[in-house]
């Protein structure tokens, strides 16, 4: 549970979701709010609706960046890359977007070892300070941030009618990229960050090579090649600005990216994806964010091969007899995230009351899953416990 405490808090403390559900809106009403933020990037509005929810991380970073130009116009312009590279050829468009999705899948794991291992700096003393915030830059640029300058620049050139292979592309250097990009399109004020207006490229080899150092309590940064180095004198407060700023370029590419794939889903489907892992904690914030957005809070969260479990607290004032069965119906995104033998799901009421235990065997939810089931046979063979009762319930008897 240690593991994902802090996507949890993410959910419950850095989103709306539960405070929304809280006042009284209905579950409908948060997946129109959703469409709201979202329906001006998307050209298929069918996929819009049906994905709303899960695309709910994406609308809180749209939240998040509303107010800096700077990054909401990057959003803008990486979409226009992609949906230019689409009217000139969608064949090649789509093909790109599947062969880049493992390495898109390997920045995503590196975010949450970034996340993990991230700590509160504001109490280090500067040269602790300052070693932090540079392997924080780092991080981010390089193992977060470049896969995502890689697919955009291969959609660019499909842009100018030029098909690279992926291969030449992703054996280019950072610095390449970068500069062919603001070359080609001008995406300077995304990827070199204002006032200092330096590359992203060169604060990773800032990064890095530790190119740093204190003076009177300033930070002297240099970059380039002898005899061509500059420096820049910065203060520890700017340091933090800079490193923000290079986390929401991350997220200015990761969103662009996100919505475009998902308004075009169907068609990057229909292309041979190479073989990947997505990392679990990504498919747990899509169920934590599903369950919030449907007035549910996550207090508990355990899995082994054998069993996985998770137990939900109410946050409307909703009746408990009917949104107990609403969470029972939790089991199969359950197991879709963990593929345990069994699912639990136990439902509380929103003063934290017991009031029921749902569980379902891994053999049902496959048969769902493989189409051999419809999904309403799970509700027929769930397993549920009243606990303020203390009895069993028929599922026969239930109304989901």
């Amino acid at each position: 549970m240690h593991k994902y405490a802090r996507i949890l808090s993410s959910v419950k403390e850095g989103t709306p979701l539960l405070h929304m559900i809280r006042l009284g809106f209905k579950p409908e009403e948060v997946k129109r709010a959703s469409v709201g933020v979202l329906e001006s990037y998307f050209e298929n509005k069918d996929v819009l609706k049906h994905c709303a929810i899960d695309l709910i991380p994406e609308v809180l970073s749209l939240i998040r960046l509303q107010g800096q130009q700077l990054f909401v116009h990057g959003i803008q312009e990486c979409l226009s890359v992609y949906r230019l590279a689409k009217a000139r050829d969608s064949h090649a468009c789509f093909e790109s977007f599947a062969l880049w999705q493992p390495k898109i899948a390997e920045s995503l794991s590196k975010f949450w070892t970034v996340l993990h291992l991230e700590a509160d700096k504001s109490a280090l003393e500067i040269n602790e300070f300052l070693h932090e915030c540079l392997g924080n830059i780092g991080d981010i640029i390089e193992g977060l941030s470049q896969p995502y300058l890689k697919i955009l620049l291969h959609q660019l050139r499909i842009t100018k009618g030029n098909i690279s292979p992926l291969q030449d592309v992703d054996s280019l250097e950072l610095g390449q990229i970068v500069n062919e990009l603001i070359k080609q399109r001008n995406f300077v004020s995304l990827l070199a960050i204002p006032p200092w207006n330096i590359r992203l490229n060169q604060w990773r080899n800032i990064a890095y090579h530790h190119s740093a150092r204190i003076e009177n309590n300033d930070i002297i940064c240099w970059y380039g090649k002898a005899p061509k180095i500059k420096e820049i004198k910065i203060t520890r407060n700017e340091l933090t600005q800079i490193a923000q700023a290079i986390f929401h370029i991350f997220s200015s590419l990761k969103v662009a990216h996100t919505l475009f794939y998902v308004d075009n889903l169907e068609q990057i489907r229909s292309f041979s994806t190479p073989a990947y892992k997505e990392r679990e904690e990504a498919g747990f914030l899509n169920l934590a964010v599903a369950l919030a957005s449907q007035g549910f809070e996550v207090l508990e969260y355990g899995k082994s091969q054998d069993e996985a479990r998770i137990v939900l607290r109410d946050a409307s004032n909703s009746k408990p007899e009917m949104r107990r069965f609403h969470a029972s119906q939790f089991l199969f995104p359950l197991w879709l995230l963990t593929e345990a033998k069994t699912l639990v799901v136990e439902y509380r009421e929103n003063d934290n009351t017991p009031n029921l235990v749902a569980s379902a065997d891994s053999a049902i939810c496959e048969k769902i899953y493989n189409g051999e089931l419809e999904p309403l046979a799970l509700a027929r063979e769930m397993r549920l416990v009243d606990l303020k009762a203390k009895k069993t319930i028929e599922p026969s008897t239930t109304d989901v």
